[in-house]
C-alpha cells in the first residue's frame, strides 16, 4: 500500500506542476465573460454484457460572440502531447499511473492520464456555426461544422424546474436522432450552453434525452476572462462528414481489435465482443449516421 500511495502522491504532482508551453499561447486570443463548468452523465457497454456509466466533466467558456466546450483532462493531456517535454512528462505521468493501477486493479487510477473523451466544440455566434472536433475511429481525427440552424427549439409553456438556484424554462428539440429537453436560465443572457446546444434566451443548465444514457447538468458557474484559445495540435484533425466520423469511431469500438491487427499484424490474443440487439441500444449523442 505505501507504494501504490507513493506513486498516486508522484503523479498528482506531476499532474499540478507540469506547465505546458505551446506556440499557441503566444498570440492573444479572445476572452471569455463566463465560465461554466458541466457533468456529463453517460452509459454504454463494456463487451456485450457490463453497462458502463461514466461522469465526464466539461467547462464551457463563453462570451457574447463565441465559446468553447471542452473536457479540461482533455486539453491538459493535448497540451502536454503539443511539444517534446511535454510528452515526456506525458509519458512519466502515464507508467505511475498504470503501475498503481498494476497494484490495486482500481480503474480511477488511469483516469487523469487516459483520454475519457476526445470532443471539442467551437461556437461562432457572428457566423452562427458550430465545429466539432473529435475521434473518428482507431488512431483517426476529424472536425466538421453545421449551423445552428439544425437545432430548431420549441419553447415549453408553464414548464419550469431550479438549475443552481436559477429558474429555468423548459425547451425540447428533435436533433440528429434523438429527442432533447433542455432547461436554460433566461436570468442568464448567455445564449449557449454544454456541448452543440445554443440559441435559446438564456444559459442551458441542463440537457437530457429519454433513454437516459446522455445527460448534461450544469454543477457551477462564475464569471470569467480566461482566454479562449484554439486546440491544441489542430494539424491531427481531418475535415470530414459529420455521420462518416460517427460511423469511422462505432466501426472502431465495434472491431477495433480486428482493426489494431489488419493495421500492424499483431494478435493480440483476444477477440472483439460480439455486436448483439443489446448492445446497440446504446449509442453515441447523434444516432443518424446508421
Amino acid at each position: 500500500m505505501k507504494l501504490i500511495r507513493s506513486i498516486t502522491v508522484s503523479l498528482l504532482m506531476l499532474m499540478f506542476t507540469v506547465t505546458p508551453v505551446s506556440a499557441k499561447k503566444k498570440k492573444d486570443y479572445p476572452h471569455a465573460e463566463i465560465k461554466v463548468e458541466y457533468d456529463y452523465h453517460s452509459k454504454f457497454m463494456r463487451g456485450d454484457e457490463e453497462v458502463i456509466e461514466k461522469n465526464i466533466p466539461f467547462i464551457l467558456l463563453a462570451n457574447s460572440t463565441q465559446s468553447k466546450f471542452y473536457c479540461p483532462t482533455t486539453e491538459f493531456k493535448d497540451s502536454l502531447l503539443s511539444t517534446p517535454s511535454g510528452k515526456a512528462k506525458e509519458r512519466e505521468m502515464f507508467n505511475a499511473a498504470a503501475l498503481a493501477y498494476s497494484q490495486n486493479r482500481d480503474r480511477s487510477a488511469m483516469d487523469g492520464v487516459v483520454y475519457r473523451t476526445h470532443i471539442y466544440v467551437i461556437k461562432d455566434g457572428v457566423n452562427a456555426v458550430s465545429t466539432v472536433y473529435d475521434v473518428a475511429g482507431l488512431g483517426e481525427y476529424g472536425y466538421y461544422s453545421e449551423p445552428f440552424s439544425e437545432l430548431e427549439w420549441s419553447i415549453v409553456e408553464d414548464s419550469t424546474k431550479t438549475v443552481l438556484g436559477y429558474e429555468c424554462m423548459k425547451a425540447t428539440a428533435g436533433y440528429h436522432g434523438r429527442e432533447w429537453s433542455v432547461w436554460f436560465a433566461p436570468e442568464i443572457p448567455v445564449q449557449d450552453g454544454p456541448w452543440k446546444f445554443c440559441g435559446l434566451p438564456g444559459l442551458i443548465l441542463e440537457a437530457a434525452e429519454p433513454s437516459g444514457q446522455h445527460h448534461f447538468i450544469a454543477t457551477g458557474i462564475e464569471t470569467s476572462d480566461k482566454e479562449i484559445a484554439p486546440i491544441y495540435n489542430v494539424e491531427k484533425y481531418d475535415k470530414m462528414d459529420r455521420r462518416e466520423m460517427l460511423k469511422g469511431y462505432r466501426n472502431s469500438q465495434e472491431n477495433g481489435i480486428a482493426i489494431f491487427k489488419a493495421r500492424t499484424g499483431y494478435d493480440l490474443g483476444v477477440k472483439d465482443a460480439p455486436v448483439t440487439e443489446e448492445t446497440r441500444k446504446y449509442d453515441f449523442l447523434e444516432t443518424d449516421y446508421h
